[in-house]
Order: structure tokens, then C-alpha cells, then sequence
């Protein structure tokens, strides 16, 4: 054992002697991981910025003569505007002139301009109806910030014309039942449009939550963070390529003549074969636990609790160990077999969603990512970035070990043939 642990610890030092193989091992998952959290927030969801917006409300003036101001439709749309529930989208400035509010937007001072017309109030109260245009102008080269705003104004527009055909409907049906006093029917009127309005608000929820999407099996309302999500993808497929390096030196070793020799000393060749096999697990063990540590103190990953996380980095040593060292067993030459594996890596990931991070495309996807190993640990370690625990990891890390074995078999079997 203390043989194949001296022929261990000489390749893991010659690996990590290695400039090419460290850029490859660390470099690579933490630039992309950085690269992508860095664009799209590394905070715990997308951030959007609110969206500056110039509000001319002339329809107060031309209510002038109302004994209450805030009743009239350009107020309640300037007050949806500016609610607290939309503060963090939209962020209103008030202008005079619509004119000066379509220069503030050509100008790029603000995003885009709502200019409610004068007759809104008395369009909506006509009947037959009258025509009035809420105008949106915006600024062509933004498109989030103005569909947000477009949104919540057609929204509020929708709910003031449902109120109103309420408020009608009403009216007419009191009128058919013989009520002619114009003060009562305007009283129905009013009353329904309110009652409308505020069925509305409990139907609807209107309230706004920016969170990211949940993996199926985490029921806990923890959310990771985008680099967090994307480096657990980069991190298991860069741990097979740092498996195939020291996997790849038995085979130079073979070409150079230092593995023949060593088959010549009395050390028996099940030991030193041991040796290149620890070699290659402890390579990638120190790779995966430098990569998780290195994603907590830089990127802010909340892995989870340490058990389960010492369980994955493990069980995901393991692994791609074994598939590092069953690519290269029935290679001829090291060329081919960083060809070889090159293309199994690529696929595998491709198939596990190392590329998507953590989240979850759809149960189809969920299943299908199943076939690799690399999925089995995307699902665990999605888990528990989203607040899982032992019994959420349970199944993906037997499954793990499942692979593990037969990959290890499969290596075992394929270079005791060629070393006999």
C-alpha cells in the first residue's frame, strides 16, 4: 500500500508541476463561471435596473373643475406608475409638455414617455364612447424598459375599461327595472366601477417577485447565484479533463519505457496500477475542493451543509477518475486517447446540462440527463445550492457510485489485458 501510494503522490505532484494542466483544471471553470455571473449579476437573481420613465398627465387639467382630482383615469394611471409595488421597475420623472418629454427621451434622458391625453377621463365616462390615445414614445434602442411600462399601461387601461363597461352595464340593468333618478344610477355607476376595480386587485395579486428557477425536489426558497449555478456545470466537466492528465501519462509512460521498467521491479503490477489509479482520484479530488472553496471565498456560492458537499466532491472525484481512466485504457497513444475523450467529455456534458447550470429545462430533460453520471451530480449539487439536504442528494450519489464502479471495472479489465 505504501508503494502505490509513493507512485500516487509522484504523479499528482507531476500534474500539478504542470502550468498547461493547472490553466486547464482552475482557470477555465472560474474565468467562465466569473465571466457569465459577472453579466448577468452574481446577486441571487437577474437584475434589471429600473427603467426611467417620463409621465405628462394633462388629463388633470382638463378636470380641473372635479371636486377630487385623484378620481380621474390620468391619475390612476400615474399612481400605478409610481406605486411601490412596481419602485424597483420603474422610476417616474413628470413633465409639462409631451413635447418635452419626447426631447428628454431622444435625448436618452429617460427610457420612454407615457403622455396621457386630456379626454381620457370624460373617453371613458362617454357614452357613446369617445376615442383617447395613451401615448408610449420610447427610445427604440431599449426594449425591456419600455415592455414593462407598455405593460403596466395597458394593464391599468384594461382595468378602467372593465370598470367602466361594469359601471354601464349597471346602470342599464337598474334602468330596465324602472330606476330613472339620474343621482342613483350615477351611484350604482360609480359604486360597481369600484367594486370592479378592487375584485380586480384580489384576483390578480398585482405584486412582483424576481427569483430564479427551482429544481424539482428543493422545497427550500434558498436561491443560488448565477456564477454560483454556472460553476457547478464548469466545474464537473473541467474534472474530467483534469482526470485525463495524469490518466494520460500511464500512457507516455508506457511509450517511454518507465512503466515496463517499473513491471520489472518486484512490486507487483496490480500495485503500481493502484498507484496510477490513486493518482488520478487525488488529482481531481484536490481540483474539485479547490474549485468548491474557491467559488465561496470569490464568487459567493452557498454550497450547502458540509456533509453532503464532502459527499459530492468525492463521489465526483470518483467519477471522473474513473471515466479519465477508462478513455485512456483502450487507447493506443496518448493523441488518441485526448481525441477519444475529448469527445466522450464534450457529449457527456452535453447531454448531463453542464453548460445550462443547475437549473431545471423540464422533466424530459430530467430524465434524459440521467443516462450520464455528469447529470446524476448536476441534480445533487442543484439540490442542494436550492436548500436540499442528505435525503435530496441520497439517490444521485448511489447512482454515482453505480457508474463509478463499472467505469473502474471497465479500465481494470482493458489495461490488465494490455499489461499481462
Amino acid at each position: 500500500m505504501l508503494r502505490a501510494l509513493h507512485i500516487a503522490w509522484k504523479d499528482v505532484r507531476q500534474t500539478y508541476r504542470n502550468v498547461v494542466a493547472l490553466a486547464t483544471m482552475f482557470v477555465g471553470p472560474l474565468l467562465l463561471a466569473s465571466a457569465i455571473g459577472g453579466a448577468f449579476g452574481t446577486g441571487d437573481n437577474f437584475i434589471i435596473p429600473a427603467v426611467k420613465t417620463a409621465v405628462v398627465n394633462q388629463d388633470l387639467r382638463s378636470q380641473a373643475g372635479t371636486a377630487n382630482q385623484n378620481l380621474t383615469a390620468g391619475a390612476m394611471l400615474e399612481t400605478a406608475l409610481t406605486s411601490t409595488e412596481l419602485s424597483g421597475l420603474v422610476e417616474v420623472v413628470k413633465y409639462d409638455t409631451p413635447e418635452k418629454a419626447r426631447v428628454a427621451v431622444d435625448k436618452n434622458e429617460v427610457a420612454v414617455a407615457v403622455i396621457i391625453p386630456p379626454g381620457l377621463s370624460a373617453a371613458l365616462a362617454s357614452a357613446p364612447r369617445e376615442v383617447a390615445t395613451v401615448e408610449v414614445y420610447k427610445n427604440p434602442g431599449t426594449t425591456v424598459g419600455p415592455a414593462v411600462v407598455t405593460a403596466v399601461v395597458t394593464s391599468v387601461l384594461q382595468e378602467m375599461e372593465g370598470a367602466r363597461a361594469a359601471a354601464a352595464a349597471s346602470a342599464k340593468l337598474a334602468f330596465s327595472h324602472g330606476l330613472v333618478d339620474p343621482t342613483k344610477l350615477a351611484s350604482i355607476a360609480q359604486k360597481t366601477a369600484e367594486a370592479f376595480v378592487q375584485t380586480q386587485h384580489k384576483l390578480t395579486g398585482a405584486s412582483l417577485e424576481s427569483r430564479g428557477p427551482v429544481t424539482s425536489g428543493a422545497e427550500s426558497l434558498k436561491r443560488p447565484n448565477v456564477a454560483s449555478q454556472v460553476l457547478v456545470g464548469m466545474m464537473l466537466f473541467f474534472m474530467l479533463f483534469g482526470g485525463s492528465i495524469p490518466a494520460r501519462g500511464i500512457l507516455d509512460e508506457h511509450r517511454s519505457g518507465t512503466l515496463p521498467r517499473l513491471f520489472t521491479t518486484p512490486t507487483p503490477r496490480a500495485i503500481i496500477l493502484g498507484g496510477k489509479y490513486l493518482a488520478v482520484f487525488l488529482v481531481v479530488l484536490i481540483q474539485s475542493a479547490v474549485l468548491v472553496i474557491a467559488g465561496w471565498l470569490l464568487l459567493g456560492a452557498d454550497w450547502g451543509p458540509v456533509g453532503p458537499v464532502v459527499a459530492l466532491v468525492v463521489v465526483g472525484a470518483l467519477v471522473a477518475a474513473s471515466q479519465a481512466l477508462l478513455t485512456v485504457s483502450f487507447a493506443k497513444t496518448p493523441g488518441q486517447a485526448g481525441a477519444v475523450s475529448s469527445s466522450i467529455f464534450v457529449a457527456m456534458a452535453l447531454i448531463s446540462g453542464n453548460f445550462f447550470g443547475t437549473a431545471n429545462a423540464g422533466e424530459t430533460f430530467a430524465k434524459v440527463r440521467r443516462v450520464s453520471p455528469l447529470g446524476w451530480l448536476m441534480e445533487a449539487w442543484g439540490r442542494l445550492l436550492y436548500g436540499g439536504s442528505w435525503a435530496d442528494v441520497a439517490l444521485p450519489i448511489v447512482a454515482v457510485l453505480g457508474f463509478t464502479l463499472v467505469f473502474f471495472a471497465l479500465a481494470t479489465f482493458f489495461f490488465r489485458r494490455r499489461y499481462a
